[in-house]
């Protein structure tokens, strides 16, 4: 009984050391793998990032160098680009293209660096397309692989109207493949340089343009006058006519008025 026992607890004692070790190296197994996963998750996501930025500044042109010359050194550009210039006010809309990676940087570094009187908006949106993204790309592998056997049967066809069937059917796949990958593209190129639109405007106040108003009136005062010139010399006829006709009312009621002082005499 003994010996019994004893090769009994000798078991125990193996089996608990080899499922500890098993224990063990499971959990070392998913420790080291679980880095690896997050890792791919993330490179696998696909997102589109958006900025707005909207603000006052004082200096219309020095904010446009500033931001224009900072644009090389994210490896940005300029997608968009509009300057205005109303009675109240004179500014700038952007809309900038940068590399994603580079998003926040080149955010942070025009709301650090640009002299913001006042912060009008300031809204950023990102956008997970990994779904779509690879969903697409499924697509498209299917399709091909749908194309590639067309093209097979296509060698096989037996007569015209085959060919022709088969033909269509490829036209029409072909199609949709080149309208599928232009969506990837669109999507990769969106996911590759995120958007920023940028905003920015100085006020002016009316003392500075008070000057440039008054010179502008009396040109369109010399304007109108010209223009009153022009209808006139068009209208020569008319006022011709007219002055005949006052000529002869005028001449006719003299002739009246001698005939009864004669009359009367």
């Amino acid at each position: 009984m003994k010996r019994i026992l004893a090769i009994l607890i000798l078991v125990t004692i193996i089996i608990g050391c080899g499922a500890s070790k098993n224990k063990s190296e499971d959990s070392l197994e998913i420790v080291h793998n679980t880095p690896v996963t997050q890792k791919v998750d993330k490179d696998l996501r696909k997102v589109i990032k958006e900025a707005d930025l909207s603000f006052r500044i004082n200096s219309k042109h020095e904010t446009y160098s500033l931001i224009n010359r900072s644009l090389k050194g994210f490896g940005a550009y300029i997608s968009d680009e509009n300057m205005y210039n109303y009675s109240d006010r004179t500014g700038v809309d952007m809309t900038i293209k940068v590399p994603s990676d580079k998003f926040d940087d080149f955010v942070n570094f025009v709301v650090t660096n640009v002299n913001i009187k006042v912060l009008d908006n300031k809204s950023t949106k990102i956008e997970d397309v990994t779904e779509e993204y690879i969903d697409i790309q499924a697509r498209i592998k299917i399709k091909k692989e749908a194309e590639q056997k067309l093209v097979e049967l296509l060698k096989q066809a037996k007569d015209l109207s085959e060919t022709l069937d088969i033909q269509k059917q490829l036209t029409d796949l072909r199609s949709d493949i080149e309208s599928i990958e232009g969506r990837l593209k669109f999507l990769s190129d969106q996911v590759a340089f995120s958007t920023v639109r940028i905003s920015f405007y100085e006020n002016i106040k009316y003392s500075d343009r008070f000057l440039s108003d008054f010179w502008d009136s009396l040109k369109d005062g010399w304007q109108v006058f010209l223009h009153l010139i022009t209808l006139l010399a068009n209208l020569w006829v008319i006022i011709l006519v007219l002055s005949v006709f006052l000529w002869g009312y005028k001449y006719y009621k003299r002739r009246i008025l001698v005939r009864r002082k004669k009359s009367s005499n």
